[in-house]
């Protein structure tokens, strides 16, 4: 019965244990208590009533933060493994310090105050066979070299402060590497900084990213461009190859020739080639600038030392003309006038380097940029530096201008030899006095010639009797001597005016209409005989000094 009665106890009586034995409870007492409950669990508690939906979205934006984050490290983990090379570590040096103490004699005597000589690199790789790529430990020693001999490098932003008339720097140089292949990033770049040193780049802006591992990647560009050691110029963005010229499938480089159109059975017109040059080379410039790196304001022709390419620094060309519109700057490895980095290279906007190939040694490179760093015209007795006479001398030795030429049916009838030709292009006011001997019957002639590889040369030939001045060839004046056969001739060379004085008593003149900036160039001898077997003059002494009042620092 009791069973029974429980039962059938009201279904809004509920039982609730207090401690003191169960109490019956209704239904909407036990509701009114969890009201209570949750009310007291506002004020208390975390994830209950006001507070509940703050805090899920907090842990939740947590969460999704972290999320994020892991997947972003993922990312760039994966484009690091992907965009990144691993660099190299420092090789252990290859000279010794008796390498070091002669890099430091030879650079003694050399100016203090130059203008930057240009040296372009290509690769810098450990295992290489190009012979356009150094090893690490070649390019550690080059730099070692040129520390050694007193020179600093510049940035691009230097060069060009330069090049556009600023104050000549101390004894410095421009590095230049082209085509930017990734032993920059893997190997030069630690070498470079291990010297505090400086690099520019020529970019062939196309390829980057792409034909790995051989070319840089741009987040290695920027994490270079970023460290301040490095500039980037442009190589072109995708002209840096060969391409069908004819129907023949002979081939030309893209930026040099117009190329054949294989579908249209023609080449392309100037405007065709115009466009799609114009277009390449703005392209290149987006690509440096699309980077956050400055627009680029130099230009390095592609295949610069091959065949055809001098078309790209010829200044009646289309394609130097184009090269105009795009950049200031234009850099060659060969180039028709050695127009190294100096106020007249400014004045052209082309600047001739000096390369450095994998089998160039410290030495041969320290050489090379002395026989291209610009020196005053202050010269005593340039006739013993056999050395650094250039030029064309047609097969023979600078003998011949000694009064030492071997006697033989075979011995050309002409010889010439440019003093320091790539070390002199921005000569002006300054003197020459050559004293010229052994001058026959109508059997010799001897010149000394200045301006050099200007824009209008000037020579004075003297004869046993006569006196000619030529400007770029031509016939602009000409006088009697007195028969002899020892002659004295002094040139002096100004701004735009050349005068010349054959012993003190016979007076030759010439303006020139050219400009002034293009006349600037240094002094060239010449000897011929009229036929095989006559006797050669003798260039028995010759001296080069500022005109009076002039500097002679370049």
């Amino acid at each position: 019965m009791a069973l029974r009665r429980t039962l059938e106890e009201p279904a809004d009586l509920l039982v609730h244990d207090h401690g003191h034995g169960p109490e019956p409870c209704s239904r909407g007492d036990y509701a009114e208590k969890a009201g209570h409950d949750r009310s007291r669990g506002r004020g208390h508690g975390w994830g209950r009533g006001w507070t509940q939906w703050p805090v899920r979205v907090l842990l939740g934006a947590l969460t999704l933060s972290v999320v994020v984050a892991s997947g972003a490290a993922g990312i760039e983990r994966y484009l690091s493994l992907k965009y990144m090379t691993p660099q190299a570590p420092l090789s252990r040096t290859s000279f010794t310090s008796a390498d070091q103490v002669d890099w430091t004699r030879q650079g003694l005597g050399l100016p203090e105050h130059a203008p930057p000589v240009v040296l372009t690199f290509h690769d810098v790789n450990e295992k290489s066979t190009s012979p356009y790529a150094i090893t690490p430990e070649a390019f550690d020693a080059h730099l070692t070299a040129l520390e050694k001999a007193g020179y600093r490098t510049l940035s691009a932003k230097q060069f060009t402060t330069y090049m556009n008339g600023g104050p000549t720097p101390r004894r410095s140089v421009l590095l230049t590497f082209d085509d930017g292949t990734d032993g920059l990033w893997k190997y030069a770049d630690r070498i470079l900084a291990k010297h505090k040193m400086r690099g520019t780049i020529f970019l062939i802006t196309g390829s980057m990213d792409k034909h790995r591992p051989y070319y840089l990647t741009w987040r290695e560009i920027e994490r270079m461009h970023n460290s301040g050691r490095w500039d980037f110029q442009s190589h072109t963005r995708a002209m840096h190859s060969v391409k069908p010229v004819d129907a023949t499938g002979n081939t030309g480089a893209p930026l040099v020739n117009r190329l054949w159109l294989q579908d249209e059975g023609r080449r392309e017109n100037p405007a065709e080639y115009r466009a799609r040059v114009l277009h390449d080379l703005a392209g290149s410039v987006k690509d440096i600038a699309g980077h956050g790196m400055p627009a680029p304001t130099m230009f390095a022709v592609p295949f610069s030392d091959g065949p055809g390419q001098q078309d790209a620094d010829s200044q009646d060309s289309l394609a130097r003309h184009l090269l105009k519109e795009m950049f200031p700057l234009v850099m060659t490895d060969h180039s028709s006038v050695p127009l190294t980095a100096s106020r007249r290279s400014a004045s052209a906007g082309l600047v001739q380097r000096v390369e450095v190939f994998a089998r160039t040694t410290p030495d041969e490179m320290l050489a090379g940029v002395r026989q291209n760093v610009q020196v005053s015209p202050d010269v005593r007795d340039p006739l013993d530096e056999t050395e650094n006479w250039g030029g064309r001398q047609t097969r023979t030795s600078f003998d011949v201008f000694l009064g030492r030429a071997p006697k033989s049916a075979q011995t050309p009838r002409y010889a010439k030899a440019d003093y320091r030709p790539n070390s002199s292009v921005d000569w002006t006011d300054y003197s020459a006095t050559a004293l010229i001997g052994s001058l026959g019957n109508g059997t010799n002639q001897a010149a000394l010639g200045v301006r050099s590889n200007s824009k209008e040369p000037m020579t004075v030939v003297v004869t046993r009797n006569r006196a000619t001045l030529l400007a770029n060839g031509y016939k602009v004046a000409s006088r009697p001597l007195d028969p002899r056969s020892d002659h004295t001739v002094t040139v002096e060379v100004g701004r735009d005016t050349t005068t010349a004085s054959i012993d003190g008593r016979v007076r030759l003149s010439h303006e020139s209409n050219q400009p002034a900036d293009q006349l600037s160039g240094g002094v060239t001898i010449r000897s011929g005989i009229n036929k095989a077997g006559n006797r050669w003059p003798v260039f028995k002494s010759l001296d080069i000094s500022p005109l009076h009042g002039a500097s002679g620092r370049p």
